[in-house]
């Protein structure tokens, strides 16, 4: 069975609580991750993911629903419109703000030496998507599903090639 450290990332995007959030997202964007742990010193204080982001928009319309018949094509494209300006407009509200107001504080961990059973065990028990790896107290490192499924493709060929 692999172990956490044979899968796990280790080159980590980690954020400061202090970052605005439209900078950290822009990092996330950038290095094409959904979510990065966050940082006071070396203690792990949050995670910032796409789910925070948008769990913190707020807007006015709650739901947005297509009444069939429709009037006017031009009704329709007007209400999409107005949705997408909100968004923005939303966006533009928490972007200036810390990203210690829109992170989860709800932290869950794992040790680089448990197996990789462990860690898909603790993100289904937790629902969470990423879990950062931790060595001693620290960080070094971070699990995701992605890990987990190279990690399973990767034991599942060593499996197959040892016959």
């Amino acid at each position: 069975m692999q172990l956490v450290k044979d899968v796990m990332t280790t080159t980590i995007i980690t954020l400061s609580p202090d970052m605005p959030v439209r900078e950290a997202t822009a990092l996330l964007a950038e290095k094409d991750v959904s979510g990065a742990p966050v940082l006071d010193g070396d203690k792990i204080v949050g995670i910032f993911s796409e789910a925070d982001i948008l769990r913190s928009l707020k807007t006015t319309k709650k739901n947005l629903r297509l009444v069939f018949p429709s009037i006017s094509s031009i009704g329709i494209a007007f209400q999409e419109e107005l949705v997408q300006r909100e968004l923005l407009e939303a966006y533009e509200d928490i972007g200036s703000r810390p990203v210690s107001e829109v992170m989860s504080t709800d932290i869950h961990t794992i040790d680089a030496n448990l197996t990789v059973k462990d860690a898909v065990m603790a993100m289904v028990l937790n629902d969470v998507n990423r879990l950062p790896v931790v060595s001693k107290g620290l960080l070094v490192g971070i699990i995701t599903r992605g890990d987990v499924i190279k990690g399973f493709a990767s034991e599942k060929n060593d499996v197959g090639n040892s016959k």
